[in-house]
C-alpha cells in the first residue's frame, strides 16, 4: 500500500506506517492552484494505474480576519479547490480558470473507489435564510447551481450584505456547507463510486486550535 500525505509545503509529517507493507510519500500539493493539482495527478498516474481512495482534507479558516478577499480565498480552497481535485465541469460563461472545474481524480479511481471529503460541524445550515437552506438541500442540485450560490455569497460578502441576503458572515461555514452539497452531487453523478463527507470532530491542528484546546490529536 502506498499513501500520499500531501501538503502545500511538501513537508515530512513523521507519520507512522500502519504496517511494514505501507510506503509513505509527502508530495507538495496546493489545491487552490490548478497547475499543482495537474502535476500531482501526473506523478500519481506515472507510478500507479489506479487510485483506491482520495481523502480531501485541505482547507483554510480565515474568519478571524473576515473580509471579501479572505472569503474568496476560502471559497477557492475549501470549495473550488476540493472540486478541482474531484471533478471537471466547464461552466458556460465562466470568467476564470477557477470556474473550470478540473476532472482529476475521478477518472483515476478504481471502478469501486472512494472519495472522502473532510467536512465540519460548521457546515450546519442553521443561521441561513429558509430559501438558502432549501437551495442547499435541493436533491436535484447541479454543480452549476452550486457555483451560482457561491457567486451570490461572494457578491454579498463584497457588499457587506450577508445577513440581509440570508447568508452567514463566516466563509468557512459557507464553504463547508457547499462542500457537503458538492459531495452529494458528485455521489449522485458517480453511482459506482463511494463518495461521502465526514466530520472528524475537534482535532488538535493549527485550525482546530483557533477555538481553544481541542481534545483530539491527529491520528487518534
Amino acid at each position: 500500500m502506498v499513501l500520499y500525505a500531501a501538503s502545500r509545503k511538501g513537508q515530512h509529517l513523521d507519520l507512522t506506517p500502519a504496517s511494514s507493507q505501507m510506503t509513505l510519500n509527502y508530495p507538495r500539493l496546493d489545491i487552490a492552484d490548478r497547475s499543482s493539482i495537474d502535476s500531482f495527478a501526473k506523478a500519481i498516474q506515472k507510478d500507479h494505474p489506479k487510485v483506491d481512495v482520495l481523502i480531501n482534507n485541505a482547507g483554510v479558516n480565515l474568519d478571524m480576519e473576515y473580509s471579501p478577499a479572505n472569503a474568496k480565498k476560502t471559497l477557492d480552497t475549501n470549495y473550488r479547490g476540493t472540486l478541482n481535485v474531484s471533478k471537471t465541469q466547464k461552466f458556460r460563461g465562466a470568467r476564470s480558470d477557477r470556474q473550470q472545474m478540473c476532472r482529476t481524480f475521478i477518472p483515476l479511481l478504481h471502478k469501486d473507489g472512494r472519495i472522502v471529503n473532510v467536512s465540519s460541524t460548521g457546515s450546519s445550515l442553521s443561521g441561513y435564510s429558509k430559501e438558502i437552506q432549501e437551495r442547499f438541500r435541493n436533491p436535484k442540485m447541479t454543480l452549476q447551481d452550486l457555483e451560482q450560490m457561491m457567486n451570490e455569497y461572494q457578491e454579498a460578502a463584497n457588499n457587506g450584505t450577508e445577513s440581509r441576503d440570508g447568508w452567514k458572515s463566516q466563509a468557512y461555514s459557507v464553504t463547508k456547507a457547499a462542500e457537503n452539497a458538492m459531495t452529494a452531487v458528485l455521489a449522485r453523478e458517480n453511482p459506482g463510486l463511494i463518495i461521502n463527507a465526514c466530520c472528524p470532530g475537534w482535532v488538535d491542528t493549527d485550525m482546530g486550535a483557533l477555538m481553544g484546546r481541542p481534545p483530539k490529536t491527529p491520528g487518534t
